[in-house]
């Protein structure tokens, strides 16, 4: 017997402090980018007197002259947008975070042919942030405060990890066999604590320690803005705020729990084949949902084995593969098919009382929700040239995706607005391809390429009637179409037909044949919309199908180049075809004080530009209605070398050190594209899959340079 016991720990730490970079509206970026070019970043004299006067009941943000700095259109005028250079004065949020990830594991040899293997691991992350308002400061409408405060958030989740395994392997002759039973299980937990204060008694020590946290209290005046007193005389309380409060609470906790079979076959490295069942369990669905069953399996074929191969001399490898898979997708929360209560008042003796009542964020009660289940197929085949000095490989998928576990909308009479079900499918198929060429190999000198294309397209099937992604901001929502035989990622809005360049164009339009006189004029210079469905007028029924965030095909290049002991590796990527929903455009209007790139205002319409003419013309009046058009929707292809990286080798410099390197990197060094805004390479919603490919204030790609040392003992 033979035991082997295995200890791997990682820990990493992470301090950061800052002011957000992403953001819809009111953030650093957006406000840089749309506030008036002509807005003095700091007032002096009478016009600093007269705003800090306006704002008398707020300590202004001041720069190191101690000029206030110009609140944007103050009086009003803006409602969002900050000045940015204000912003970087107020006390920065600190983010932080400690991760934590040990592996602990055994191998016990039981016989020649059997194995026991146990490992088990956690991942414990914990993480918050610290912030204070350490002036009573005003930036906007939306961004201010009357009082100073203090937060402090503390979060933790735990998910551990355990697994057991007996494998047998067997080689008789040319025929190997090999069975593995398996068992593992996983837990997570988390939970977080929050606590805040108002009324710092030292801004320069902002602690939950150092605040009052006393109640105010809000008094009932009349229409002359004069307190309404009692019959005692005293003043009446129309509504009481609390400057401090905690939270916390165990925020989610699930469980999962697997086994698993597998057995292979393999023939002297010609013929193998290999066949697996699991069934998983999840906590998060309800009883007689739990527990789902999942099996795979493939087979691949040496070819260049064969003699009949060989004898051509051509391949130094050459395999084909077939393989059949299932996979599980529980991507719920974790008490989503539980039913659940939310604080609520109710009657109770013709007074309202606090008590719980059914929640409706969920929306309704599902609780015959199941797994989402994946089927896909694929068929590979590996060729390898001049000892693989050549290989290439191809990959064909098809993949389809049953039962989606969907928050679908239903319609507000049910007293929810959405609900968690299983509803419609999703197919998937594509073509990989990778290749290497090894160009040079010699004892100096190596030159050698790999690079990768995909293809893939995705369809949408099984719905009952159209859905859409959730609303990208208040004022763009149904961008996202979900409908059968489309892809997700369906760009849905608005065809625009050029622009009304005359009365007689405008007159010539059903829409404004009848409109009156002043209509019809206001009409010259703004964006005519293509009336899809000839009904004389623009609609949603008039929207169509706009672009498609998917791309054609994305693709990754590797060159590395080695003289001695100095390599130089240099990674370019890129994708063709996409489309990108570009938001950014969505706040150039050319009807406000709001600043506008040079582009629009070059080519905004005038009587003498109307032949080259993107953007309608100036106007003062708030009427314009721009809708979410094809306008918005540009070409994402790019091509970019992302990173260089170089390095040098020193070996052995002294005993006791085995290898010591250097090496430097560049990352994002240049990008080309047709794109307008700064960077292709952008999804503003993240992971989420139904709104991929939408750019709305999103910070650039940054391009860093770092040095580095790898030490080897």
């Amino acid at each position: 017997n033979k035991l082997d016991l295995g200890v791997n720990i990682a820990y990493m730490r992470t301090h950061a402090t800052g002011i957000s970079t992403n953001s819809e509206f009111g953030s650093a970026l957006g406000s840089a980018l749309y506030l008036s070019p002509i807005l003095t970043p700091t007032l002096t004299g009478d016009a600093a007197t007269d705003m800090i006067d306006y704002y008398k009941t707020y300590d202004l943000p001041r720069d190191a002259n101690g000029n206030p700095y110009t609140v944007p259109g103050y009086g009003g005028a803006y409602q969002e947008m900050n000045n940015p250079l204000a912003m970087m004065t107020l006390s920065p949020q600190k983010n932080w975070s400690h991760k934590f990830v040990p592996k602990f594991s055994l191998d016990l040899q039981l016989w020649d042919n059997l194995k026991y293997h146990f490992s088990y691991s956690a991942d414990m992350g914990f993480w918050g942030y610290d912030k204070a308002t350490t002036s009573r400061f005003y930036l906007s409408g939306n961004n201010n405060a009357s009082h100073t405060s203090v937060e402090a958030n503390k979060e933790q989740n735990v998910t551990w990890q355990l697994e057991n395994t007996l494998t047998y392997d067997k080689t008789i002759g040319k025929h190997t066999f090999g069975v593995v039973l398996g068992q593992s299980a996983l837990k997570y937990k988390g939970d977080y604590l929050k606590g805040n204060r108002w009324n710092l008694v030292n801004p320069d020590k902002p602690s939950i320690d150092y605040a009052t946290g006393n109640i105010e209290y809000t008094y009932k005046t009349d229409g002359n803005g004069d307190y309404i007193l009692d019959k005692d005389g005293n003043k009446i309380i129309s509504s009481t705020t609390v400057q401090y409060g905690t939270s916390g609470a165990p925020r989610v906790e699930h469980t999962m729990s697997s086994m698993f079979a597998r057995f292979s076959y393999n023939y002297d490295e010609r013929y193998m084949i290999q066949a697996t069942i699991r069934r998983d369990g999840s906590s998060r669905f309800a009883p007689g949902n739990k527990f789902a069953n999942f099996a795979s399996g493939a087979v691949a074929w040496t070819i260049s084995e064969e003699e009949f191969i060989k004898n051509l001399n051509i391949f130094s490898n050459l395999k084909l593969r077939l393989s059949y898979g299932q996979t599980g997708n529980q991507a719920i929360s974790s008490y989503q098919t539980i039913a659940s209560l939310a604080p609520s008042n109710y009657p109770l003796d013709g007074t309202l009382s606090s008590g719980f009542a059914g929640q409706t964020y969920k929306g309704p009660l599902n609780d015959k929700l199941k797994w989402e289940t994946t089927d896909q197929y694929n068929v590979g085949l590996d060729m390898g040239f001049w000892n693989n000095r050549i290989s290439l490989s191809a990959n064909y998928y098809y993949k389809k995706t049953n039962d989606l576990l969907q928050n679908v909308s239903i319609p507000n009479s049910t007293g929810y607005t959405t609900m968690w079900t299983n509803f419609g499918h999703v197919k998937n198929k594509g073509l990989e391809l990778t290749g290497k060429i090894i160009a040079l190999d010699k004892k100096d000198w190596s030159l050698d390429f790999d690079g990768n294309i995909s293809f893939n397209k995705n369809e949408i099937g099984g719905l009952t009637a159209d859905q859409y992604a959730n609303q990208l901001w208040y004022s763009a929502k149904e961008v996202f179409l979900q409908r059968n035989g489309l892809p997700i990622g369906t760009l849905f809005g608005y065809i625009e037909d050029g622009f009304y360049d005359n009365i007689a164009e405008v007159r010539a339009d059903p829409i404004y044949a009848k409109a009156s006189d002043d209509e019809a004029r206001r009409m010259i210079g703004e964006i005519k919309y293509l009336d899809k469905n000839n009904d004389g007028k623009i609609t949603s029924e008039d929207r169509a199908i706009i672009g498609d965030t998917n791309p054609d095909f994305i693709y990754g290049l590797n060159a590395n180049l080695r003289w001695k002991n100095l390599t130089l590796g240099l990674f370019f990527q890129g994708t063709h075809g996409n489309d990108i929903f570009n938001g950014n455009l969505t706040n150039i209007g050319m009807s406000s004080i709001a600043n506008i790139t040079q582009d629009a205002y070059d080519s905004r319409w005038t009587p003498e530009n109307a032949a080259n003419v993107k953007w309608p013309r100036v106007t003062t009046a708030m009427t314009r209605d721009m809708k979410l058009s094809d306008r918005y929707v540009e070409d994402g292809s790019y091509f970019r070398l992302k990173t260089i990286n170089l390095n040098y080798n020193f070996g052995s410099v002294i005993k006791g050190i085995s290898n010591l390197s250097v090496f430097g990197t560049v990352t994002n060094v240049f990008t080309i594209t047709g794109y307008s805004w700064f960077d292709p390479d952008v999804n503003a919603f993240g992971s989420d899959a139904s709104r991929r490919g939408v750019d709305i204030f999103s910070y650039p790609s940054s391009r860093t340079y770092s040095i580095g040392f790898k030490l080897t003992l």
